[in-house]
């Protein structure tokens, strides 16, 4: 017998998606363009009252600068010699396509949304980026199929090429923080 009362694997990337403005996790992602690839890790902390704030780990060259995001400005710091500049202009951090905040953000004003299953059995979400450009059209999470947790996300341009490939390490959604 199997009970009807109990949440599907929909349900679960469901719910996971809407707790995603509150979360923390790593991300190496590499960005592609038509001449070389480079190849990035970040560590993200994102929190509904305060915002997110984003931490490079890798490369080297960037380690140091920390940049924090919330609904009037963003603030960059070079932690090595305790530098700050601020940014007052919010619309371009409206839908920054490397914030899985940002990604539920677009995902709830979507009329319609497919969660669809992939051979491996991860699930992945498919969503138009608004307001995005040429080369930020379309953004992909994939879940994995155990925890419903994200795992990659990837970029895509108009013409359906990918422009950003990351992977997604340690999520920690508001209730495990």
């Amino acid at each position: 017998m199997t009970s009807c009362s109990g949440i599907n694997e929909y349900e679960q990337v469901h719910e996971n998606i809407v707790r995603l403005d509150s979360c923390s996790y790593e991300m190496e992602y590499k960005v592609i363009s038509n001449k070389n690839e480079n190849i990035y890790k970040i560590k993200v902390t994102a929190n509904t009252k305060d915002g997110y704030m984003v931490e490079f780990l890798e490369p080297e060259n960037m380690k140091r600068i920390v940049t924090r995001y919330n609904e009037d400005e963003a603030e960059q710091e070079n932690t090595t010699i305790k530098d700050k500049i601020t940014i007052v202009d919010t619309e371009r951090f409206d839908y920054n396509v490397l914030m899985l905040s940002n990604f539920k953000k677009i995902y709830m004003q979507q009329d319609k949304v497919e969660i669809n299953k992939l051979k491996s059995g991860n699930l992945n979400v498919n969503l138009f980026v608004p307001n995005g450009n040429y080369y930020f059209n379309k953004q992909e999470i994939i879940f994995d199929v155990k925890d419903k947790q994200p795992i990659q996300m990837n970029i895509y341009n108009e013409d359906n090429q990918k422009t950003i490939e990351g992977k997604i390490y340690n999520v920690l959604l508001e209730k495990d923080i």
